[in-house]
């Protein structure tokens, strides 16, 4: 009796299940890509306003952009390399010089003061409007003992605490106001001139001149303002046109300094028209990347905003960024001499 033959079914390969990938992992790509976009969109910043934010935070794609690597190397997701690759080196390179340039300085090995030259301390401090912690700010921001200080977002609260200081500043400009743009300025020398500039701005910078001080064989300019944050297209038009303008107010056959809270950093093209504008460099080349508003949590970095640019009559003998408990900036004190200054000085180290 013949059989029929039995229908077998085919047989089916039962494929693993995919494995996912860790959660971690995807974080940090999409962190990564972020980036990447937002390296690309600061390319623009001479164009838009956005873009213009988007460039001062390259600081933080570095940090963003480096641990993706990880996950796109497990993937050997080549084109995502390449990509970040480009992004980091956009980022990095105009960071270079802040590690590798040589500051004006006499010795840059000992960050003490020279004691056969006369230096000069300048204090900037964001004191943040909202502050009202004003004796214990003031205690740790003046121990300093700088010559010149120059405070921003300074309240009607904090005008009789300065006045009190006179013994130690008897020269002071003081327009304390209830918004963001109230300033003090306190010296220890007596200035031969200061103009509040009009600029068409609600911030008044302030233009004084310094005669040849103890020490300093000539006088010295000095310009402080603290544009508003450039949170608009107006607003960031108004903060370019106001620093450019107060640039190329200074001279370069003078010693000049321009220094304060300029909302902005150095990683946008912006900030180096400023520096053509005066023929100005920054005091902080060769001195490392150190910010000075911390916004953000500390893993990510903060933002370098406060400003101290000098011109080839200023040496910069050294750079310091201190610390607050009430202020989202930081204090920053900047030791410095007029050229030709040659009269035996020496000024004992202040913790800071």
């Amino acid at each position: 009796m013949a059989t029929e033959p039995q229908n077998t079914p085919p047989e089916t390969t039962v494929s693993a299940p995919k494995r996912k990938f860790p959660l971690i992992l995807r974080i940090l790509s999409l962190f990564g890509m972020i980036a990447v976009a937002a390296t690309g969109l600061g390319l623009f910043c001479d164009s838009f306003w956005i873009a213009d934010l988007a460039a001062q935070l390259r600081v933080q794609y570095v940090l963003l952009l480096i641990p993706a690597f990880v996950p796109w190397g497990i993937r050997r997701s080549y084109w995502r390399i390449v990509l970040a690759a480009a992004a980091l080196i956009l980022n990095l390179w105009p960071m270079v010089p802040y590690f590798i340039a040589k500051p004006v300085v006499a010795n840059k090995s000992d960050f003490s003061v020279s004691d056969d030259r006369k230096t000069l301390r300048l204090l900037i401090f964001n004191v943040l409007r909202t502050n009202t912690e004003i004796e214990t700010t003031l205690e740790e921001t003046l121990r300093a003992e700088a010559d010149f200080v120059y405070l921003m977002e300074v309240a009607p609260i904090w005008q009789a605490k300065l006045e009190t200081l006179k013994d130690r500043y008897p020269f002071q400009k003081l327009i304390c106001r209830d918004d963001y743009t109230g300033v003090a300025f306190l010296s220890r020398h007596p200035w031969e001139s200061l103009e509040i500039v009009d600029t068409d701005d609600a911030n008044p910078p302030l233009d004084l001149q310094f005669p040849a001080l103890s020490g300093q064989s000539t006088g010295f300019r000095l310009i402080v303002t603290h544009p508003l944050p450039p949170l608009g297209s107006d607003l960031t038009e108004a903060r370019d046109r106001q620093l450019i303008t107060l640039a190329r107010r200074l001279s370069p056959n003078e010693p000049c300094l321009m220094t304060g809270d300029f909302n902005l950093t150095p990683w946008s093209s912006r900030f180096a028209k400023i520096l053509a504008a005066g023929q100005l460099r920054d005091a902080f080349l060769g001195f490392g990347i150190q910010p000075t508003l911390t916004p953000f949590p500390t893993l990510i970095g903060g933002l370098k905003v406060d400003h101290v640019l000098v011109n080839k009559a200023v040496s910069i003998h050294n750079v310091r960024i201190g610390t607050s408990r009430y202020s989202d900036h930081a204090p920053v004190l900047v030791e410095f001499e007029i050229a030709g200054g040659t009269e035996k000085y020496n000024r004992s180290k202040v913790k800071f």
